[in-house]
């Protein structure tokens, strides 16, 4: 009888998750913050009850916080509980926040950058009293507030005492993205970090330009590796149809099989030929890199499409086409992909290198 009212009591007491004791729902909300969309789940957590409300400073839980799926707008700085939670998940020491934070960052320098350029310029015109020109002033003025502002927190130089040094100084976050960031995602960010260089460090300042060079060739590497990834994987695939063409040829007895090597072998070894100096041009600099894909395995996707015609041998062959046996076609499409699987590799190692040097550059002129 005792324990049947017990149970009761206990019934009665826990009749909603937030009569739970705090360390199980502090364990639930971890859970719902490391989900899938944890950020848009703690959320929406939080702002439903004054319980949960009370784990919102919880450092477990904002470290806890995953934001891989969270989708905000171009300018989220303006949504203040959004803002607010990537905030504060990063001063808690969450990597995913601090990297998006520091993305943000990169977009809000660039904007910065455009601001003061053309504030500098309507100084320079400024004798135009016009309703255009005055408009534009204001617009000029107004976006500059609005940027400036949203980055006080990162910038040490503008910290004006008593304000306590900023725990998240922007060079901080910006060495995180650089040691975080895909090798395909740096190339879409490159003109970012090229404006963050030139607003913090100056067009003249001292290691500018070699960052500005380890990222250009980070980018062109990346591009370049990927590129002959794909065109490796088309090696193993022309291979692989060389391969069942001969078996199909061997089994019916015939002359079938053939493959006909248009003169358009040499013409695409002459195009590669002038593609890899021109991308040995952009990493020494005498060749203008404006990050535009390379896509010079389309090239060699023209190659593979010349391949793919299979023909009889005729007694009158053209003069400007070769015949080839599928199994010389195999061994030609083997030691074709063997190469571009090297040389794939020595573009992914060389990005590391660059990577790690202008890591360590960045650690010298923000330390």
């Amino acid at each position: 009888m005792k324990y049947w009212l017990f149970v009761q009591i206990m019934k009665r007491s826990q009749l909603t998750i937030t009569d739970l004791h705090f360390d199980v729902l502090k364990l639930i909300i971890v859970l719902v913050a490391s989900s899938s969309n944890g950020a848009a789940d703690l959320a929406r957590a939080l702002s439903v009850s004054r319980v949960f409300m009370t784990f919102a400073g919880d450092r477990d839980i904002l470290r806890a916080v995953v934001f891989d799926n969270l989708k905000l707008p171009e300018r989220f700085q303006s949504i203040p509980n959004v803002k607010g939670l990537i905030h504060s998940c990063a001063h808690a020491g969450n990597v995913s926040a601090q990297y998006l934070l520091a993305k943000t960052l990169l977009v809000s320098t660039s904007r910065l950058l455009s601001r003061e350029k053309d504030y500098a310029w309507l100084q320079a015109v400024s004798s135009c009293l016009c309703a255009d020109c005055r408009a534009y002033s204001r617009w000029v003025a107004e976006e500059y507030t609005s940027v400036s502002s949203s980055m006080v927190p990162f910038l040490c130089s503008w910290v004006i005492p008593p304000v306590p040094r900023p725990s998240l100084p922007h060079f901080t976050l910006v060495r995180l993205f650089l040691e975080k960031c895909s090798n395909d995602y740096i190339l879409k960010m490159r003109l970012y970090l090229n404006h963050y260089f030139e607003y913090f460090l100056g067009l003249a300042g001292a290691g500018y330009m070699v960052l500005y060079n380890c990222i250009k060739n980070i980018c062109i590497y990346s591009d370049a590796g990927q590129c002959l990834e794909r065109m490796t994987k088309g090696c193993m695939e022309m291979k692989t149809k060389a391969e069942s063409s001969a078996k199909s040829s061997s089994e019916e007895g015939t002359k079938g099989g053939i493959i006909a090597v248009h003169s358009r072998m040499i013409e695409w070894s002459r195009q590669c030929s002038k593609r890899q100096r021109e991308i040995e041009s952009m990493l020494r600099g005498s060749r203008e890199y404006d990050g535009e894909p390379l896509e010079f395995d389309k090239i060699f996707a023209d190659l593979t499409k010349e391949f793919e015609t299979t023909t009889l041998l005729k007694e009158e062959c053209p003069d400007h086409i070769w015949y080839k046996s599928p199994h010389a076609v195999a061994t030609i499409f083997t030691r074709l992909g063997a190469m571009f699987k090297e040389n794939s590799s020595v573009s992914f190692k060389n990005i590391e290198i660059y990577r790690d040097f202008a890591m360590s550059m960045f650690d010298q002129l923000f330390p």
